[in-house]
């Protein structure tokens, strides 16, 4: 009878340090799926600032290549204003 008592406490220990392995083992998976959602809110947080950045630097692609064009375009006036200038100071 004796044996057999011991028997069951060895038991109850054994299925006590399992509940315990498999509440940590729980939390453990808890804290494993949290980390997973910031990991993924964050690549995406990372994306969206990529697609930010490319759009900005699209927009100053852009505005570099109007201004680019005003310069010709102002340069162009200029060189019409020097023939303009020139035509009339020859005339004069």
């Amino acid at each position: 009878m004796e044996e057999l008592i011991k028997i069951v406490e060895s038991n109850a220990k054994a299925i006590a340090a399992l509940t315990s392995d498999i509440q940590e083992m729980k939390r453990d998976r808890d804290v494993m799926y949290s980390l997973m959602r910031d990991l993924t809110q964050n690549q995406s947080r990372i994306y969206e600032v990529m697609q930010n950045q490319d759009n900005r630097q699209q927009q100053l692609t852009d505005q570099q290549r109007q201004l680019s064009n005003q310069q010709q375009q102002l340069s162009n006036q200029q060189q019409q204003l020097i023939e303009i200038i020139k035509t009339m100071a020859d005339k004069s």
